[in-house]
């Protein structure tokens, strides 16, 4: 009895450190980003919307956890390559809230955002809110 608790706490840490890698998130505020000027706000806003482009593809995992552990059900090896911390999603939603709150101060300067999106930036919940919505109307409009 004692060597299956010792074995199963084991395997217990072994795959918690083997569930992906550590969120590393931007902060949503930085001291001094009320006095910035409009250029170093709209650079700084151009740098967010291309880390969130890389990001975007990567923030959905659940297919390839579901693939990782169908497979694990056969072979105990996949369940190590299934990612359940979620790191790019939590820094996909961080640096949306960091955009937001740039574009509030950019929008109080009336800056001139002509290359970049003035509607605030949705989390990756709020995205999936909207996607249901959208979805739930579609399917009342076909049934009228």
């Amino acid at each position: 009895m004692r060597k299956a608790i010792c074995l199963s706490l084991v395997v217990t840490i072994f795959f918690a450190g083997c569930a992906g890698r550590e969120a590393n998130p931007v902060a949503m505020y930085i001291p001094g980003d009320e006095n910035r000027d409009c250029k170093s706000l709209l650079m700084e806003m151009s740098q967010i919307q291309q880390e969130m482009d890389v990001l975007r593809p990567k923030t959905n995992k659940f297919v390839t956890n579901a693939a990782w552990a169908t497979a694990g059900v056969f072979f105990i090896f996949p369940f190590f390559f299934m990612d359940l911390k979620e790191a790019e999603k939590i820094e996909y939603d961080a640096y949306a809230r960091r955009y937001n709150r740039l574009l509030i101060y950019a929008t109080e300067k009336n800056c001139d955002m002509i290359n970049l999106p003035t509607e605030p930036e949705l989390t990756v919940e709020q995205k999936i809110e909207k996607e249901k919505a959208k979805k739930a109307a579609q399917e009342q409009k076909n049934h009228q």
